[in-house]
């Protein structure tokens, strides 16, 4: 399946911010929503017992899983979420790379032997001991989350490796793959200014520095590490999927112009420079008129 690429053009953008702000993020809301509906009646419309949603790095693979969690339950039909996260080895136990740092964007970080068996257990027999996985100390919690689910239940699986056919090798046949990804770019006139890649590392700077206690400095520091994992173990399989989601939003980048010029203009790095240029040539807002529930909160982290 081809990728849903837009071009949404800075001034149109700004003018419509300051005539009417509401108005251009409902349309924007609107927009993604409109993307799911349509995949979730495909869903409905097949023998899906696994819907698998894969993405790189700030694409918002855990507020859609949610999304679609909700709009499945308004069709009156039960699922259950479960995070590759959670499947994390050891951090003693992860790969490296060659400059020693740790290789989290690599499908051999995933416990795939335990992932097989809780998977075959929660279809086969329809309980399941799920992990859960402590970031902060780099290991799997001592204790597991039964889930105990029904027949007609839809998995929704999701993660960084998620389309990576090693994960669900045997349950093909019922399988819906999702491709989540930021995938459109805002053009001042006939010029990209900032490209959807960046709008991910926009997004990446803010939540690391409001969530996880990151500088941006630390986070541009291994950007291009998670760029080239993006390649190696994402890319191969974004093609051969049933359905592309684009999650970029058009007044996103107002946000970002508003929340993160005042950090990338403490930084003496050329790429902080370069973005502070190109957030200069957005109308900052603030987040009054965001919905609670928007996959953009995922980011903003309020």
């Amino acid at each position: 399946m081809e990728l849903n690429k837009n071009i949404y053009y800075v001034d149109e953008i700004n003018n419509l911010a300051k005539s009417d702000e509401k108005l251009l993020i409902d349309m924007a809301e609107n927009m993604f929503q409109n993307q799911i509906d349509d995949m979730i009646e495909d869903i409905l419309n097949k023998h899906t017992k696994i819907i698998l949603l894969a993405g790189p790095s700030s694409s918002g693979k855990t507020t859609t899983s949610k999304i679609i969690s909700d709009k499945l339950h308004k069709k009156h039909k039960t699922s259950v979420y479960v995070s590759l996260d959670d499947f994390f080895l050891n951090r003693v136990n992860t790969p490296l790379l060659p400059n020693g740092n740790y290789d989290y964007e690599n499908v051999s970080a995933l416990d795939i032997n335990y992932f097989h068996k809780f998977l075959n257990s929660l279809l086969t027999t329809t309980e399941a001991e799920m992990p859960k996985y402590n970031f902060l100390t780099g290991e799997r919690e001592k204790e597991y989350v039964h889930l105990d689910i029904d027949d007609d239940t839809i998995v929704i699986i999701e993660g960084l490796h998620a389309l990576n056919p090693i994960l669900v090798n045997g349950y093909n046949d019922f399988v819906y793959k999702v491709y989540l990804c930021a995938q459109s770019d805002f053009y001042n006139d006939d010029e990209c200014l900032l490209s959807c890649v960046e709008v991910r590392l926009l997004r990446r700077l803010l939540r690391d520095n409001l969530t996880r206690g990151r500088d941006l400095k630390t986070t541009i520091t291994t950007w291009q590490e998670v760029l080239d994992g993006e390649k190696k173990y994402i890319d191969p399989y974004k093609n051969d999927v049933d359905y592309s989601l684009d999650s970029v939003h058009m007044y996103e980048t107002l946000l970002y112009a508003n929340y993160l010029l005042p950090l990338l203009d403490a930084e003496d790095l050329d790429i902080c420079k370069s973005l502070v240029k190109k957030l200069k040539h957005f109308e900052p807002i603030t987040d009054k008129n965001v919905p609670k529930d928007s996959l953009l909160r995922e980011f903003i982290c309020n």
